[in-house]
Protein backbone atom coordinates (compact mmCIF):
# COMPACT_ATOMS: atom_id res chain seq x y z
CA UNK A 1 0.00 0.00 0.00
CA UNK A 2 1.38 3.41 -0.99
CA UNK A 3 2.26 5.74 1.85
CA UNK A 4 -0.15 8.57 2.60
CA UNK A 5 1.41 11.94 1.76
CA UNK A 6 1.16 15.53 2.88
CA UNK A 7 2.48 18.87 1.68
CA UNK A 8 3.70 21.56 4.04
CA UNK A 9 3.23 24.86 2.18
CA UNK A 10 4.23 28.26 3.53
CA UNK A 11 2.31 30.98 1.67
CA UNK A 12 2.94 34.69 1.05
CA UNK A 13 6.75 34.86 1.26
CA UNK A 14 7.53 38.35 -0.06
CA UNK A 15 9.96 41.24 -0.16
CA UNK A 16 7.92 42.85 2.62
CA UNK A 17 8.13 40.02 5.17
CA UNK A 18 11.14 37.84 4.34
CA UNK A 19 13.23 39.11 7.25
CA UNK A 20 10.67 38.02 9.84
CA UNK A 21 9.64 34.84 7.99
CA UNK A 22 13.10 33.36 7.41
CA UNK A 23 13.56 32.36 11.09
CA UNK A 24 10.11 30.74 11.05
CA UNK A 25 11.03 28.68 7.98
CA UNK A 26 14.31 27.58 9.54
CA UNK A 27 12.53 26.58 12.77
CA UNK A 28 9.94 24.55 10.86
CA UNK A 29 12.63 22.92 8.74
CA UNK A 30 14.41 21.77 11.89
CA UNK A 31 11.13 20.57 13.40
CA UNK A 32 10.04 18.60 10.32
CA UNK A 33 13.54 17.39 9.53
CA UNK A 34 13.43 18.49 5.88
CA UNK A 35 12.87 21.57 3.72
CA UNK A 36 9.36 22.04 2.34
CA UNK A 37 7.42 24.22 -0.11
CA UNK A 38 7.48 28.02 0.02
CA UNK A 39 5.04 30.08 -2.06
CA UNK A 40 6.62 33.30 -3.31
CA UNK A 41 4.86 36.58 -4.12
CA UNK A 42 7.27 37.91 -6.77
CA UNK A 43 6.24 41.56 -7.05
CA UNK A 44 8.81 43.99 -5.64
CA UNK A 45 7.34 47.26 -6.95
CA UNK A 46 7.86 50.13 -4.51
CA UNK A 47 10.12 48.02 -2.31
CA UNK A 48 13.07 50.09 -1.01
CA UNK A 49 15.58 47.35 -1.84
CA UNK A 50 15.43 43.85 -3.29
CA UNK A 51 18.97 42.53 -2.83
CA UNK A 52 18.20 41.06 0.58
CA UNK A 53 15.06 39.34 -0.71
CA UNK A 54 16.95 37.84 -3.63
CA UNK A 55 19.65 36.62 -1.25
CA UNK A 56 17.01 35.03 0.99
CA UNK A 57 15.47 33.21 -1.98
CA UNK A 58 18.91 31.97 -3.07
CA UNK A 59 19.54 30.72 0.48
CA UNK A 60 16.22 28.84 0.58
CA UNK A 61 16.99 27.27 -2.79
CA UNK A 62 20.46 26.21 -1.62
CA UNK A 63 18.95 24.67 1.51
CA UNK A 64 16.60 22.55 -0.59
CA UNK A 65 13.33 24.42 -0.12
CA UNK A 66 10.89 24.04 -3.00
CA UNK A 67 9.85 27.43 -4.37
CA UNK A 68 6.49 27.98 -6.06
CA UNK A 69 4.84 31.01 -7.67
CA UNK A 70 1.98 32.60 -5.69
CA UNK A 71 0.32 35.06 -8.02
CA UNK A 72 1.87 38.40 -8.93
CA UNK A 73 1.02 41.02 -6.30
CA UNK A 74 -1.46 38.91 -4.27
CA UNK A 75 -3.76 41.93 -4.41
CA UNK A 76 -6.54 42.06 -6.96
CA UNK A 77 -7.04 45.10 -9.15
CA UNK A 78 -10.34 46.23 -10.61
CA UNK A 79 -10.45 45.17 -14.25
CA UNK A 80 -12.93 45.35 -17.10
CA UNK A 81 -12.08 41.72 -17.68
CA UNK A 82 -13.31 40.50 -14.26
CA UNK A 83 -16.72 38.88 -13.83
CA UNK A 84 -19.26 39.82 -11.16
CA UNK A 85 -18.38 36.59 -9.36
CA UNK A 86 -14.75 37.67 -9.42
CA UNK A 87 -15.67 41.06 -7.98
CA UNK A 88 -17.60 39.30 -5.22
CA UNK A 89 -14.54 37.13 -4.47
CA UNK A 90 -12.43 40.30 -4.27
CA UNK A 91 -14.82 41.71 -1.71
CA UNK A 92 -14.92 38.52 0.38
CA UNK A 93 -11.13 38.22 0.51
CA UNK A 94 -10.19 41.85 1.13
CA UNK A 95 -8.99 42.13 -2.48
CA UNK A 96 -6.66 39.13 -2.23
CA UNK A 97 -8.42 36.98 -4.87
CA UNK A 98 -6.07 38.24 -7.56
CA UNK A 99 -7.11 35.86 -10.36
CA UNK A 100 -10.79 35.47 -9.51
CA UNK A 101 -13.17 35.74 -12.44
CA UNK A 102 -10.67 37.14 -14.95
CA UNK A 103 -11.16 36.89 -18.70
CA UNK A 104 -8.83 34.68 -20.70
CA UNK A 105 -6.74 37.67 -21.81
CA UNK A 106 -6.53 39.28 -18.36
CA UNK A 107 -5.69 35.96 -16.70
CA UNK A 108 -2.87 35.31 -19.17
CA UNK A 109 -1.58 38.87 -18.85
CA UNK A 110 -1.43 38.67 -15.06
CA UNK A 111 0.19 35.22 -15.11
CA UNK A 112 2.88 36.51 -17.45
CA UNK A 113 3.49 39.49 -15.18
CA UNK A 114 4.00 37.11 -12.30
CA UNK A 115 6.43 34.99 -14.31
CA UNK A 116 8.36 38.08 -15.45
CA UNK A 117 8.69 39.28 -11.85
CA UNK A 118 9.78 35.76 -10.83
CA UNK A 119 12.43 35.68 -13.56
CA UNK A 120 13.78 39.00 -12.35
CA UNK A 121 14.20 37.57 -8.85
CA UNK A 122 15.94 34.42 -10.03
CA UNK A 123 17.96 35.78 -12.93
CA UNK A 124 21.41 34.20 -12.99
CA UNK A 125 24.69 35.08 -14.63
CA UNK A 126 23.86 32.61 -17.38
CA UNK A 127 20.55 34.37 -17.96
CA UNK A 128 18.53 31.22 -17.15
CA UNK A 129 16.28 31.78 -14.12
CA UNK A 130 14.91 28.95 -11.99
CA UNK A 131 11.41 28.01 -13.13
CA UNK A 132 8.65 27.78 -10.53
CA UNK A 133 7.60 24.18 -9.98
CA UNK A 134 3.99 25.09 -9.19
CA UNK A 135 1.50 27.93 -9.30
CA UNK A 136 -0.97 28.64 -6.50
CA UNK A 137 -3.49 31.46 -7.07
CA UNK A 138 -3.88 33.71 -4.02
CA UNK A 139 -6.77 32.53 -1.79
CA UNK A 140 -7.33 29.72 -4.35
CA UNK A 141 -10.00 31.77 -6.14
CA UNK A 142 -9.45 31.42 -9.87
CA UNK A 143 -11.10 31.52 -13.28
CA UNK A 144 -11.93 28.96 -15.94
CA UNK A 145 -8.79 29.63 -18.01
CA UNK A 146 -6.02 29.72 -15.46
CA UNK A 147 -5.45 25.99 -14.90
CA UNK A 148 -4.70 25.39 -18.59
CA UNK A 149 -2.53 28.51 -18.81
CA UNK A 150 -0.48 27.36 -15.82
CA UNK A 151 -0.04 23.84 -17.17
CA UNK A 152 0.93 25.34 -20.53
CA UNK A 153 3.86 26.97 -18.72
CA UNK A 154 4.95 23.57 -17.37
CA UNK A 155 3.81 24.13 -13.78
CA UNK A 156 1.62 22.16 -11.40
CA UNK A 157 -1.66 23.93 -10.63
CA UNK A 158 -3.24 24.03 -7.19
CA UNK A 159 -6.84 24.94 -6.41
CA UNK A 160 -8.84 24.79 -3.20
CA UNK A 161 -9.62 21.07 -3.41
CA UNK A 162 -7.07 19.48 -5.71
CA UNK A 163 -3.65 19.45 -7.36
CA UNK A 164 -3.17 19.00 -11.11
CA UNK A 165 0.32 18.29 -12.43
CA UNK A 166 1.56 19.55 -15.79
CA UNK A 167 0.57 16.26 -17.45
CA UNK A 168 -3.03 16.71 -16.32
CA UNK A 169 -3.08 14.13 -13.51
CA UNK A 170 -5.32 15.34 -10.74
CA UNK A 171 -5.01 14.55 -7.04
CA UNK A 172 -7.67 15.10 -4.39
CA UNK A 173 -6.13 17.39 -1.80
CA UNK A 174 -7.89 18.60 1.35
CA UNK A 175 -6.35 21.71 2.89
CA UNK A 176 -5.97 22.92 6.47
CA UNK A 177 -5.48 26.69 6.49
CA UNK A 178 -5.94 29.13 9.35
CA UNK A 179 -5.41 32.61 7.88
CA UNK A 180 -8.33 34.90 7.22
CA UNK A 181 -10.90 32.88 9.13
CA UNK A 182 -12.86 34.22 12.12
CA UNK A 183 -11.65 33.34 15.59
CA UNK A 184 -14.56 31.00 16.28
CA UNK A 185 -13.54 28.86 13.27
CA UNK A 186 -9.89 28.39 14.21
CA UNK A 187 -10.39 25.49 16.64
CA UNK A 188 -12.73 23.61 14.26
CA UNK A 189 -10.20 24.05 11.43
CA UNK A 190 -7.39 22.56 13.52
CA UNK A 191 -9.69 19.68 14.47
CA UNK A 192 -10.59 19.20 10.81
CA UNK A 193 -6.90 19.24 9.93
CA UNK A 194 -6.24 16.44 12.42
CA UNK A 195 -9.11 14.48 10.89
CA UNK A 196 -7.57 14.94 7.44
CA UNK A 197 -4.31 13.41 8.72
CA UNK A 198 -6.18 10.17 9.49
CA UNK A 199 -8.17 9.59 6.30
CA UNK A 200 -6.49 7.17 3.87
CA UNK A 201 -7.09 9.11 0.64
CA UNK A 202 -5.87 12.40 -0.77
CA UNK A 203 -2.73 14.48 -0.39
CA UNK A 204 -3.20 16.68 2.66
CA UNK A 205 -1.98 20.27 2.44
CA UNK A 206 -1.05 22.15 5.59
CA UNK A 207 -1.11 25.72 4.30
CA UNK A 208 0.65 28.18 6.58
CA UNK A 209 0.79 31.98 6.45
CA UNK A 210 2.96 34.59 8.19
CA UNK A 211 -0.07 35.74 10.20
CA UNK A 212 -0.29 32.28 11.82
CA UNK A 213 2.89 33.01 13.79
CA UNK A 214 3.50 33.14 16.66
CA UNK A 215 -0.18 32.80 17.68
CA UNK A 216 -0.77 29.30 16.31
CA UNK A 217 2.80 28.03 16.27
CA UNK A 218 2.34 25.35 18.94
CA UNK A 219 -0.87 24.01 17.39
CA UNK A 220 0.68 23.99 13.92
CA UNK A 221 3.55 21.86 15.19
CA UNK A 222 1.03 19.57 16.88
CA UNK A 223 -0.80 19.18 13.54
CA UNK A 224 2.43 18.38 11.70
CA UNK A 225 3.29 15.87 14.41
CA UNK A 226 -0.16 14.30 13.97
CA UNK A 227 0.38 13.98 10.20
CA UNK A 228 3.71 12.23 10.73
CA UNK A 229 2.32 10.13 13.56
CA UNK A 230 -0.54 8.92 11.38
CA UNK A 231 1.87 7.61 8.78
CA UNK A 232 1.84 10.51 6.36
CA UNK A 233 5.07 11.23 4.50
CA UNK A 234 6.16 14.76 3.64
CA UNK A 235 6.18 15.23 -0.13
CA UNK A 236 6.73 18.03 -2.63
CA UNK A 237 5.00 19.41 -5.71
CA UNK A 238 7.85 18.16 -7.88
CA UNK A 239 7.12 14.55 -6.87
CA UNK A 240 3.51 14.61 -8.10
Amino acid sequence: MAAKKFLLCFHDFSVWNYQTVMPILEDLKEFVGAPFSVLVIPDTENAPATAGFKAALAQLKDEGFELALHGFKHKAEFSQGRSYAGLAAMSMTNREAEFAGLSEFESSRLLQQGLAAWNNLFETASGTPTKPIAFVPPTWWSNKYLHLQVRGEGMLYEDRFSLTNKKGKRYASPVASFAGIPDFAVNPMFNLGEFFTKIPAGILRIALHPTDFPTHQARIKHLIRAALGNGRVLTRYENL
